[in-house]
């Protein structure tokens, strides 16, 4: 059995809790984040240590009390004998939730990732309304889309001055191959960005007090009784939610290795019928489609070095993965009109 590392700690965070402890063992540790499961006289739950500052962490305890409260099938949080949402050091904190078991949706099974689809939709209605706790700290992109592009385009750009100098990488020889392509629809979803409906859905989005999940994966995701179910919340964000749209999309898109436009637009359509998108929020959706953030971040991780257990021969892999996925993308990216129709009900 895995020694469980600070079990006095752990029983002096648990004694802030309306639980009776029965016994600890480590369950995760990586990146900082480490849980372990308690079995307690009211069930099995999961203590979370993170080191992040303890008010961001608040503000994300608060967002998963939230969800809670509005009905959002999530493991429950447990507040603290004096109702607090979450416990905090110096430079890390903890939360406690449920434990809840079941079997992890997956990427490669339709009916699951339509259900993920539809979870999102409640997952952005059940947001709606969150007033974050006194003292927390607020994490929002929402009016960071320009910055943000524009980032990512110079990179792009540096990216391609540099590679330049590989005559014989590889990686660099098909990035090149493909850059002026991607920075062309990069710079065209920036002036999109200029679109009435743009920002329209952030001032809807500021009204609502709505939040995404930040970087939305179906490893969160459990099937509980046949239907998807969180089993925690790791981030929160302040976004429009064409956002936790896109990264699944995306996801599944690449585990795929190809644009499926009929598999697109089922994924849409089932999150529609659970949150309605107007159909200038869809064409925020596409321009955020366009943009090639899947091209940015391999270019990002290739040229910084930031997997540094990848062989050459992974990154490429990985590269060919994406411009294979971004380039089917242009079929759907070029027939808005016919696909938002479909997903409202047409033919």
């Amino acid at each position: 059995m895995t020694p469980v590392p600070h079990l006095e700690e752990l029983h002096r965070v648990l004694q802030f809790y309306p639980i009776e402890v029965k016994d600890i063992s480590l369950h995760f540790s990586r990146s900082g984040r480490t849980k372990w499961i308690v079995e307690t006289d009211k069930g099995p739950m999961i203590l979370r240590q993170e080191f992040i500052r303890p008010e961001r962490m608040l503000y994300i305890a608060g967002a998963h009390w939230h969800l809670q409260q509005n009905g959002l099938p999530i493991a429950k949080l447990i507040p603290t004998i004096n109702n607090g949402l979450c416990l905090s050091g110096e430079d890390h904190a903890y939360v406690l939730y449920e434990h809840i078991e079941g079997d992890t949706l997956l990427y490669y099974d339709k009916n699951q990732v339509l259900r993920t689809m539809e979870f999102i939709g409640h997952f952005h209605h059940a947001s709606k309304g969150y007033v974050a706790p006194e003292g927390s700290q607020k994490r929002s992109r929402i009016d960071k889309w320009q910055k943000l592009y524009r980032w990512k385009i110079q990179e792009l750009e540096g990216y391609k001055k540099l590679a330049t100098n590989y005559e014989t990488d590889a990686f660099s020889l098909l990035f090149l191959q493909h850059v002026d392509q991607m920075l062309l629809r990069a710079n065209e979803s920036l002036a999109e960005l200029n679109r009435p409906e743009f920002t329209k859905w952030i001032q809807d989005v500021f009204q609502s007090k709505l939040f995404c999940q930040q970087d939305f994966t179906m490893a969160r995701m459990i099937d509980v009784e046949g239907k998807a179910f969180m089993k925690d919340l790791h981030s929160v964000n302040a976004d429009l939610p064409s956002r936790d749209i896109r990264i699944m999309m995306n996801k599944v898109m690449k585990k795929l290795a190809v644009w499926d436009i009929n598999l697109a637009t089922e994924m849409l359509t089932n999150y529609d019928i659970i949150y309605p998108l107007s159909e200038g929020e869809y064409r925020v959706l596409w321009t955020d489609l366009k943009f090639p953030h899947l091209f940015c971040a391999i270019a990002h991780k290739y040229y910084l070095s930031q997997k540094r257990s990848w062989s050459d021969e992974k990154y490429l892999m990985h590269i060919r993965n994406v411009v294979s996925v971004e380039n089917s993308k242009e079929e759907f990216l070029l027939n808005f009109d016919k696909i938002y129709n479909k997903i409202k009900g047409g033919n």
